[in-house]
């Protein structure tokens, strides 16, 4: 099978499937190896199909605009992450991935792919679980949060939300307050 075709199979298999896939399992039905897979992803991601990793393997967004937003927590605990998350969730919208610039290296990003409450209880609650603390504490709280949604409206109820909810980072003449 040549590269083309491969991609065009794994697209197939992504559209008709009910869940994520693993890139151990595409791997197998397409006789390849596991690095041939995460390579051909990335291909496919820089032609701009909208491919994203979770936990329990690729799938693709359905979700056709994405918005990054700045925030910063209000306070360094679960608490503050879960109400600005849940601003996300609840005005439709899907964390894709969060990233944060600390001092001493450069951007860290982590992705998520958070569609509800469910989804950031079990994600807030692993930092419980192990007692660590967020990776937002590498940033001093700021962090860039990219958001998938539906249609610019949730975008920009997203976007009042946390600004209502005091998590966005606001600039005025080139400085962040």
């Amino acid at each position: 099978m040549k590269n083309q075709e491969r991609r065009k199979k794994i697209m197939e298999i992504l559209r008709n499937s009910n869940g994520p896939v693993t890139g151990d399992q595409l791997a197998k039905d397409l006789n390849v190896s596991r690095q041939v897979i995460v390579l051909d992803m990335a291909l496919l991601r820089s032609a701009g199909t909208a491919i994203v990793s979770t936990r329990r393997g690729y799938q693709i967004n359905g979700r056709s605009l994405t918005m990054d937003f700045e925030c910063r927590y209000k306070a360094m605990d679960t608490d503050s992450a879960r109400d600005e998350m849940n601003i996300v969730v609840d005005n439709g919208g899907m964390i894709v991935s969060i990233t944060l610039v600390p001092d001493f290296c450069g951007p860290i990003q982590a992705f998520l792919n958070l569609k509800n409450r469910r989804d950031v209880n079990q994600y807030l609650e692993n930092f419980r679980k192990y007692n660590i603390p967020l990776i937002a504490t590498l940033s001093q709280g700021v962090h860039t949060l990219s958001v998938a949604a539906d249609s610019q409206e949730e975008l920009e109820a997203i976007r009042d939300g946390l600004a209502e909810g005091g998590f966005l980072v606001e600039e005025t003449d080139g400085e962040k307050k």
